[in-house]
């Protein structure tokens, strides 16, 4: 008996120091979601109306940019967010069952198209490498307070090279915030943009920027100077960059919040178990007094007058 309430004790210790460590990570992911959730929430009507001048410029001026003109599909180039740790849950294993249906839907309309892989952060990267797909750059993921300027290295090979012709389309694959609860795995169409792709990414999304965060529209005609050629030029890279950037702000409000359920989880699951060991190691304990008792009493009743 003596055995069982050491070993006991010991898995007693044990929970209590894991205990220690997922609540002290639950407080660091709560300390960090709020200020991903913060910057997620605030970018969102900046890109709902990105994404609505983008929608009316590929209507009226398609012509004027490569970026809002159709191509054949040869190249296809996905981007995907994950994380650089685990501890989140099952954020990862959300976003690697997105990846392999995106895949069989672009093979399925596209047969003959080459697919290359992008991978922001290493969770990505090992997922790639392990399916045997062809990674052709990976990065790490922006998780902590990302900044526009982080996103330029990853800007280059997705946006820079559909301009040169190296994709035929881009597509970025990365989780969604929702809630604290919930982080939808989304697939949003990149480049090129047409209206085609907003209805897509609307659905996609679901109501979230059409109830939330869509401002106030008018029908307005817009005069365009000093042209139409050197506005669209200039205003088009940097609002496709801006959607890239809104899925970076996404994933880290994501990831936070996704480690903060994951190890409160953890945490209460320990408590019940303690509770359970405690309840258990003390019947032990009184187990083992009381056969210490009728030992004692039966000695002395055996023991000759």
């Amino acid at each position: 008996m003596s055995n069982s309430v050491k070993d006991i004790k010991r898995k007693i210790k044990s929970i209590r120091s894991t205990r220690q460590i997922t609540k002290a990570m639950e407080l660091v992911a709560t300390s960090k979601m709020k200020k991903a959730v913060e910057g997620a929430v605030n970018l969102r009507s900046y890109g709902y109306l990105a994404m609505n001048i983008l929608l009316k410029l590929s209507k009226k001026h398609q012509h004027l940019h490569a970026y809002l003109q159709p191509r054949e599909i040869k190249n296809v180039l996905i981007v995907l967010f994950t994380t650089d740790k685990g501890l989140c849950g099952g954020l990862n294993t959300n976003l690697f069952k997105k990846l392999n249906q995106t895949v069989n839907k672009i093979k399925e309309e596209n047969p003959q198209a080459k697919l290359h892989f992008v991978a922001s952060g290493k969770k990505g990267a090992e997922y790639i490498h392990r399916t045997g797909k062809e990674l052709k750059m990976a990065f790490p993921a922006y998780s902590n307070h990302p900044k526009f300027s982080d996103i330029f290295p990853l800007s280059k090979v997705a946006v820079k090279g559909f301009a040169k012709g190296e994709y035929d389309k881009v597509v970025v694959i990365y989780p969604d915030f929702v809630s604290t609860m919930l982080q939808k795995p989304v697939t949003k169409t990149l480049l090129p943009f047409s209206p085609d792709v907003f209805a897509e990414m609307m659905q996609e999304l679901g109501t979230k920027f059409t109830k939330i965060a869509k401002p106030t529209e008018k029908d307005l005609d817009y005069k365009l100077e000093p042209s139409p050629e050197y506005i669209v030029t200039n205003i088009i890279p940097q609002l496709v960059e801006a959607q890239l950037f809104q899925a970076v702000l996404e994933s880290a409000a994501s990831e936070h919040s996704a480690r903060m359920m994951a190890m409160q989880n953890a945490t209460k699951a320990a408590n019940d178990l303690l509770g359970d060991l405690v309840l258990s190691y003390n019947q032990a304990r009184q187990a083992g007094i009381t056969a210490e008792i009728a030992e004692i009493a039966a000695s002395r009743a055996a023991a000759p007058a």
